[in-house]
């Protein structure tokens, strides 16, 4: 029995809404704090994690229309104020280390965690190869080369394919259901919530 219950509140934007979500938080008596959270709520995001999936998906599905266009249709999907083009690369970013972090537990290889969120895999996994082949740990601080990044898109449209079966192409409902599906399979593969 908890000794003490609290609240946390999030807003989130969602087809011209603004919803307030009530998480309770249980605190026990040897100290274990639980908190209890919806599958779609990413804690400290505007937007439900389908949103982001959708984003993404359409971006890594449709190279040709650049993080711009698929802002862009997100924003028209959800009828959000504003969604933009940043917002699909940050999310496309993490959507790859979630995938890397979900590989990495599932086949056993070694974590490290960095930051408060940024799970990043260590040794032989984690090594980042240029365009010419070579190891190129900076990678990640550089800016891509289209060609570089349309080899990250043909990769991630097929861990998003998992979700969606046709990018683009389903309404709200089907587009819900592939969250739910992410937020199960992400934590049945990782035992961790959500990204």
């Amino acid at each position: 029995m908890a000794e003490e219950v609290r609240q946390h509140r999030y807003h989130i934007e969602y087809n011209r809404r603004e919803l307030e979500i009530v998480c309770p938080r249980y605190i026990f008596a040897d100290g274990v704090h639980i908190v209890v959270i919806p599958w779609f709520l990413l804690p400290g995001r505007p937007y439900p994690v389908q949103v982001y999936l959708y984003a993404c998906s359409l971006y890594s599905a449709n190279p040709g229309i650049g993080q711009r266009g698929a802002a862009k249709a997100t924003r028209e999907k959800f009828k959000l104020e504003t969604f933009s083009h940043s917002t699909v690369s940050r999310s496309f970013k993490a959507f790859e280390r979630a995938r890397e972090f979900a590989l990495g537990s599932r086949f056993g290889g070694d974590l490290k965690v960095c930051g408060k969120d940024a799970p990043k895999l260590v040794g032989p996994a984690a090594k980042h190869v240029g365009n010419n082949g070579e190891d190129a740990p900076n990678t990640a601080r550089r800016i891509p080369s289209a060609s570089c990044t349309a080899a990250r898109c043909k990769e991630m449209a097929g861990f998003f394919r998992e979700y969606f079966y046709a990018a683009g192409s389903g309404g709200i409902k089907a587009i819900e259901a592939a969250g739910r599906r992410f937020s199960r399979k992400w934590h049945e593969k990782t035992h961790r919530l959500l990204i």
